[in-house]
C-alpha cells in the first residue's frame, strides 16, 4: 500500500526536480525529504529518481508513478472534502493561482458567479505568475492555474496538464484625457507611428511583450519607447501624465484612471491568450464551474453581460 505522505513528497520533488526546493515547499528538512524518497523506493523495490550534478531526473518507474501519484492524491483530497462536507464540518473548495491582472480583473466577477451557482463553495486564491503557478498545479497545491500563452513564443506543454481556453484578451490604447486621440471611436495601430510608447519588457521575454512587439512589427515600424514597466497601473499613470501612450490588455484596465481614456484598436486588435491549466483526467465539477465562471467574466469585460447562469 502506497503511503500518501511519501507520495506527496515524491510528487513535490518530481515536479520541482529539486530536493531542496521540495523541502522548502513542504516545510521539511532536506534529509527528511531524502528519507521519504528512500522509504518509497524501498517499498516499491525500484529507483524512482536519478541524482547527478545537473539535478534530479525521473526514471521510467518514476515517470509512471508520477502519473498515478497525481490521480491518487487528488482523489484522496476530494474524498476527504466530501466526507467533511457530508458531516457538515467543511465546504467544497477550489484553489486558484492567477497572475496579477487576472486576479484583479477576472477573479472578482468569476467569484461572484461561482458563489451564485455554488453557495457551498469556497475559493482560495494565490497570486502567482505562470511557471510557478504550473508548478503548484502539478504539485497538487492548486486546482486551476490561470496563465498567459503566446503562440509567438510558445512554452513547452507540461505532462499531465490540460490547457483550457478562457479568453483572447485584446490590447487597447490608453491615452491622456487631453490627448488628440482621446475623442476617437477607434484608432489603427499604423496611425500611432509618431507616438512615444509606454510598454512592458522591451526584451520581449514574456507573452505580453511578445504580443506588443509583434503588433508593431506587423504595423511596419519599431516603437519609440519612453517608459518601460511591468506594472500596468504605472503605465496608465505615465499615460495620464502625457509622456506617451500605452497598449494595455482589456482585463488590466478594470481599474482605469479617470484621467485616462481607453480607445479600441481598429481591425483585428493584437491579443494575449489566457488559459486555465488543470490536471488531466480530473473530473471535479467545482473546477469545471470555476473555468466556466472565468470565461463568462472575461466575456462580460470585453462585450458586456452574458446570459444568467441557471
Amino acid at each position: 500500500m502506497l503511503d500518501l505522505k511519501l507520495l506527496t513528497t515524491f510528487r513535490e520533488v518530481a515536479v520541482r526536480r529539486s530536493f531542496s526546493e521540495a523541502a522548502a515547499a513542504l516545510s521539511f528538512t532536506q534529509p527528511a525529504v531524502s528519507q521519504h524518497i528512500g522509504r518509497l523506493e524501498e517499498s516499491l523495490g525500484t529507483r524512482l529518481l536519478e541524482r547527478d550534478a545537473r539535478g534530479v531526473s525521473l526514471t521510467p518507474s518514476g515517470e509512471t508513478l508520477l502519473r498515478h501519484a497525481s490521480l491518487l492524491l487528488d482523489a484522496s483530497r476530494r474524498a476527504e472534502e466530501e466526507v467533511r462536507l457530508a458531516a457538515g464540518i467543511g465546504r467544497a473548495r477550489v484553489r486558484v493561482a492567477a497572475f496579477a491582472t487576472a486576479a484583479a480583473g477576472l477573479l472578482p466577477g468569476a467569484t461572484r458567479e461561482l458563489r451564485a451557482r455554488r453557495p457551498d463553495a469556497e475559493l482560495a486564491l494565490q497570486v502567482i505568475e505562470d511557471a510557478p503557478a504550473l508548478d503548484a498545479l502539478q504539485a497538487g497545491r492548486v486546482d486551476v492555474a490561470l496563465i498567459v500563452q503566446s503562440p509567438l513564443s510558445p512554452s513547452t506543454p507540461r505532462p499531465g496538464v490540460d490547457y483550457l481556453p478562457v479568453c483572447s484578451d485584446e490590447l487597447r490604447l490608453a491615452v491622456a484625457s487631453d490627448h488628440p486621440l482621446a475623442t476617437r471611436a477607434s484608432v489603427g495601430l499604423e496611425e500611432l507611428q509618431g507616438e512615444d510608447f509606454l510598454i512592458t519588457e522591451v526584451s520581449g521575454t514574456c507573452a505580453d511583450s511578445n504580443v506588443v512587439l509583434h503588433a508593431f512589427r506587423d504595423a511596419g515600424y519599431e516603437p519609440s519607447v519612453s517608459f518601460e514597466s511591468d506594472d500596468y497601473q504605472a503605465l496608465q499613470g505615465m499615460a495620464a501624465s502625457g509622456i506617451g501612450v500605452a497598449l494595455i490588455p482589456t482585463i488590466a484596465l478594470m481599474s482605469s484612471r479617470p484621467d485616462v481614456v481607453v480607445v479600441p484598436l481598429r481591425g483585428r486588435a493584437p491579443a494575449r491568450q489566457i488559459v486555465a491549466a488543470v490536471r488531466s483526467g480530473e473530473a471535479d465539477p467545482l473546477v469545471e464551474h470555476m473555468v466556466e465562471a472565468l470565461r463568462n467574466a472575461a466575456h462580460r469585460l470585453a462585450h458586456g453581460p452574458v446570459a444568467a447562469v441557471a
